[in-house]
Parts: structure tokens; C-alpha cells; sequence
């Protein structure tokens, strides 16, 4: 093993330090100054972004060529990187490294949505924030797994982590039961999960996502083990219909968890379903052919149009459902929760490319998504700050009407508040409105037009419930008869400013996309 190696997978050490670094810390501060290790968590949180960013320049420096964007579309040239680390057990392209970028500013946003709580409160111990940071570090894992047996203890440091967070308010009765239904049903597609990889290891006898699968007598088997595969991922992005989970565990669950979870558990989910579908079970089978006496070999995938058909029919379902449910939503926590089931439509747009799509093609869908991610990421966050600042008398305000006349009283974070419901709609100059073109561009691009026409439907239709809370902060008369008065928003700067900052990259990502393209 060459351990220099390990320097790629520096940012998720940091991570994982930070969190042991912060329960150590508890143990020796006094209980008003816990307050202190939320920003010890942000600041390694902060140092694992500028330590992925140093790696991706320093192998941009090194080999003339940024990263491969996505493993397995093309051949690695010789002298070029190579992205697979440790035998096959990750691999780090540019693809992972920008979800390890959404799950880092998930966590940042999750550890300052804690401050200030109460001195005696579970949400200002060293455990709960240490829990976040190894949550996040099981995103980042996750986000670059490339061998199953990695995937699996990926995907259960970050389960195990968010079970516990989701019933960490114990004063909340909506928290324990958040976290028995999560605990529950997250039980049973990880059993789905692990029985699907014990098919495809039983076909191939491999558990890399590389294995090299050919068409023959365990063609059924390996079909069974995506089906069973996928069943699991699809349970964490909220798809249809594996989506019951979504609502009561993102409304009983602490604000900052919720965001944790709407963010970061999707994006490592969707990095997991490119992983299966573009490298693990991108089988190809070869078809010979004679044509006026000239014989050639025909290249197809047998699993890809299967798997299309699937994800067409689970976009539209989810994009459908999500919205609809949404619109009779009055708890904010609740609307998101439905709007990213619908978001989650919208994302496996992105994964509906052409049955015998090339590298380039599929590079061209996965950048989509990937802006998609971080689009959805940095406006969903800003939500759920402003929803975190929002209390009175120690009680969250999460009413469509604990909205009313924020404008007038809040003005700053009114804005701010209006800009992520604008954008999550998909409204133009913000960075959801190039998100959403990019995925209905790439759903055009291979024949599925009538997806994408289904989806700007249902993205207009979502107008309705995002504006509700738009005409409540800025319409309706604070304290007229018959209204309540308007909320009271506590103070933390930390969160302001990352609320600031959120609005302000929204506002950036949908005036300038191209700067961030140029990563790529």
C-alpha cells in the first residue's frame, strides 16, 4: 500500500480528529462555555474544505489536468492520477470530492444551527456534536467509496450517527419518535442492502465496483442483487415510494439535523446511486454483427434499460407526489420536507441518459447533478438556518403563520428567507433556476423530453406553497385582528452570517454558473 495515498483522504481525518477533538474538550469545559465547541466543530469543518480544495489544486499542479471528474467513463492515460486509492476501496475524483464539499457545508451549517441552546440541553454536548462531525465523515467516506464492503460501513457510520441526532432533543416527544421510525425503517433497507450485495457477490464473487461483469448464466442474479441495491440507496434519497420516513423525521428532528439530513444524507445517497449505476453495474455485453458482409462488434449494456425505466417512472412519481404533498403543508419543517422529496425527482432526472451513452454524455448528466447538489445544498441550508433562528420563549416558530410580518421586523433575513424560497422554485436569476435547466437539459438530451416537460410543470406548480411563506413575510399585517404577532427571531451571528453567505452564493451560483464549471 502506498501510504502517501492517504494524503487524498486528508479532509475526512480532519473530520474525523475534530470529533474527537471536541468530546475530549467537553470534558474539560464548564457548561456556559460550551458554546465553544460548535465553533471548534465549523473550524475543522472549514480546515476539511480548504484541505480538499488544496488537494484538488495541488493535483491539478501536479499532473497538468484537474482530477478525472468521474471514475470508470475513461481510461486513466499513463502518468496521469489515478483516482482509486488503497487497492479499489475508494476513489477520489472530482465527482466525490464535490459531494465531500456539500456533506462539509451541511455539517458547518448543522453544528452553528446548535448555538446558543440552554447550558443543560443534549443539544450542547461534546457527543451531540461530535455525533455531527462523524456523521459527516461517514458522507465524505460514503462519497468516495469504490468497493461495497467500504460502501456498507460508509453508509452505516453515517446512519447510526443521524439515528441517534434525530432523537437527540429528548424534551421533544417528536424527537424520540422521529428517531424510532428512522432507526426502524433505515433497518430494513439496510437489510435490502446487504442482501443485494450479497447476490452480486455470490454472481461475481468480487465486491469492487469495478467487478468484471459480463453478460451469462448470472445475468438474473446480478438484476436482483440492483434491484435489491438499490431499494436501500433509494430509502436514503426519499424517493418514491420510499419516501414515508421523510416528513416526521425531518419535523421531530432539531432543525440543524434536519438540514444535516436534507442535504448531506441526499447528496452521499445520489453519489452512491452514480457509483452503482455508471461504474458497479455498468455492464457491457458484446453483440458481433455482419452488415453488407462487413462484420463489426456491437456494444450494449443489458442492465441500463432496465434501470432507465425504473428511474424515469420514480422521477415522475417523486417530483409529482412531492409537490402535491406540499402544497397542504402549513409547518415549514413539513413543506421542505415534501419539497425535497420533490427535489429528489428532479435530481434522477439527471441520471436518464441515452442505453448506450458514452463518457462523455454521462460526464455531461453527472456535472449536472453535481451542480444540482450544491445549488439545492446552499439554498436548503440557508432555509433551515433561518428556520433555526426563529424561537420564542425557547419554542421553535415553524407555522406558516410564525412568518408573518417578518419583513418588517427582520428585514435582512426576510430577504434572505424570500431569495431560498424563490430559488427553490426554481425562479430566475438564482442558482435553482440553472439547476433545474441543466437537469431538464440533460433529460431532453437523451429522448426523455416528456420527463422534462412533467418536471417544469411540477417545478411551476411548487410556486404555490413557496410563495405561502413569501405573501406571509412580506403581505399579511403583523398583529391585525385575527394574526398572530410576529416571531421573534433569536441572535447568533454565526448562523446570520452563514445565512448572509448562503443567500449571497444563491444569488452568485445563478448570475455566475460558469465559475463553478470551470472546475470541471
Amino acid at each position: 500500500m502506498n501510504w502517501s495515498q492517504l494524503n487524498e483522504l486528508l479532509p475526512i481525518g480532519v473530520v474525523l480528529t475534530t470529533s474527537l477533538v471536541v468530546v475530549f474538550l467537553s470534558l474539560v469545559l464548564a457548561p456556559k462555555d460550551r458554546y465553544v465547541l460548535s465553533l471548534v466543530g465549523v473550524a475543522g469543518c472549514i480546515l476539511g474544505l480548504l484541505a480538499l480544495g488544496k488537494n484538488y489544486h495541488a493535483l491539478a499542479a501536479e499532473y497538468g489536468q484537474p482530477p478525472v471528474f468521474f471514475n470508470g467513463l475513461a481510461r486513466v492515460a499513463e502518468g496521469a492520477y489515478n483516482p482509486v486509492l488503497l487497492g479499489g476501496a475508494f476513489v477520489v475524483d472530482g465527482f466525490g470530492m464535490s459531494i465531500m464539499a456539500v456533506a462539509l457545508l451541511a455539517g458547518a451549517l448543522a453544528l452553528l444551527c446548535t448555538t446558543p441552546h440552554e447550558d443543560d440541553s443534549a443539544l450542547s454536548t461534546g457527543e451531540y456534536f461530535g455525533l455531527i462531525l462523524l456523521a459527516v465523515a461517514g458522507m465524505m467516506l460514503l462519497a468516495v467509496a469504490h468497493d461495497f464492503l467500504t460502501l456498507l460501513i460508509s453508509l452505516e457510520v453515517m446512519s447510526v450517527a443521524t439515528y441517534i441526532l434525530a432523537g437527540s432533543a429528548r424534551r421533544d416527544v417528536r424527537s424520540g419518535e422521529s428517531a424510532l421510525k428512522y432507526l426502524v425503517l433505515g433497518a430494513f433497507s439496510t437489510a435490502f442492502l446487504m442482501f443485494g450485495i450479497a447476490f452480486l457477490y455470490g454472481a461475481t464473487g468480487s465486491l469492487a465496483m469495478q467487478a468484471p461483469l459480463v453478460a451469462g448464466e448470472h445475468l438474473p442474479l446480478v438484476k436482483a442483487a440492483l434491484a435489491l441495491i438499490l431499494v436501500g440507496v433509494l430509502f436514503k434519497v426519499g424517493a418514491v415510494p420510499f419516501h414515508s420516513w421523510v416528513p416526521d423525521v425531518y419535523e421531530g428532528a432539531p432543525t440543524g439535523i434536519t438540514a444535516l439530513m436534507a442535504v448531506g444524507v441526499k447528496a452521499a445517497a445520489f453519489a452512491v446511486v452514480a457509483r452503482l449505476c455508471f461504474e458497479a453495474f455498468n455492464m457491457v455485453k458484446e453483440l458481433p454483427k455482419v452488415i453488407n458482409g462487413h462484420r463489426f462488434i456491437e456494444i450494449v449494456y443489458p442492465l441500463r434499460e432496465g434501470w432507465l425505466s425504473l428511474f424515469a417512472v420514480l422521477a415522475i412519481l417523486t417530483m409529482a407526489l412531492g409537490n402535491l404533498l406540499a402544497m397542504h403543508q402549513n409547518n415549514v419543517k413539513r413543506m421542505l420536507a415534501y419539497s425535497g422529496i420533490a427535489h429528489s425527482g428532479y435530481l434522477l432526472l439527471a441520471f436518464l441518459v441515452t442505453p448506450k451513452a458514452g463518457g462523455a454524455e454521462i460526464t455531461q448528466h453527472l456535472q449536472a447533478a453535481s451542480f444540482y447538489l450544491l445549488a439545492y445544498g446552499v439554498m436548503t441550508l440557508g432555509a433551515f438556518g433561518v428556520l433555526s433562528l426563529m424561537r420564542e420563549d425557547g419554542r421553535p416558530m415553524e407555522k406558516m403563520e410564525d412568518f408573518t410580518g417578518l419583513a418588517k421586523e427582520h428585514p435582512a433575513l426576510a430577504l434572505c428567507m424570500a431569495v431560498f424560497m424563490l430559488s427553490l422554485a426554481g425562479m430566475p436569476p438564482f442558482a435553482g433556476f440553472f439547476a433545474k435547466f441543466l437537469v431538464f437539459k440533460s433529460a431532453v438530451s437523451s429522448g426523455y423530453a416528456w420527463a422534462a416537460v412533467l418536471g417544469i410543470l411540477t417545478s411551476v406548480a411548487s410556486l404555490y406553497y413557496y410563495l405561502r411563506v413569501v405573501v406571509r413575510m412580506y403581505m399579511a399585517p403583523a398583529g391585525a385582528e385575527g394574526e398572530p404577532a410576529p416571531a421573534r427571531c433569536r441572535y447568533a451571528w454565526t448562523l446570520n452570517l452563514l445565512i448572509y453567505g448562503t443567500g449571497a452564493l444563491t444569488l452568485l451560483l445563478g448570475l455566475l454558473p460558469q465559475w463553478l464549471s470551470r472546475l470541471y
